[in-house]
């Protein structure tokens, strides 16, 4: 199998695991998708598909693991002043406001 052929199968698997939850109206986040992909895991017979599916479940896991370290040291950045005016002191040349 190829590398866009395995692109793909993981579109296609991930949006399968996506419109099951849709059509269930339940709430779609990492956890719940991670889920639902491990039950399709385990019910899945093709070997291949099977395989892609736990590639899947590894990647999404690793990308939520490294999203909430991430999201810690950036919480850290944040916890000073981080207003940061993107045109210096005064928005416009003359110093004057327009509104």
């Amino acid at each position: 199998m190829n590398r866009s052929e395995k692109d793909q199968l993981t579109d296609e698997i991930i949006g399968e695991a996506v419109l099951s939850l849709l059509r269930e109206k339940g709430p779609i986040n990492m956890r719940v998708l991670i889920a639902r992909l491990r039950s399709m895991e385990t019910s899945e017979s093709d070997p291949h598909r099977r395989e892609a599916i736990a590639r899947v479940i590894a990647e999404i896991s690793a990308t939520t693991v490294s999203g909430r370290r991430n999201g810690a040291r950036e919480r850290k950045e944040w916890s000073g002043d981080n207003v940061h005016s993107l045109f210096g002191e005064s928005a416009s040349p003359d110093g004057s406001k327009k509104h």
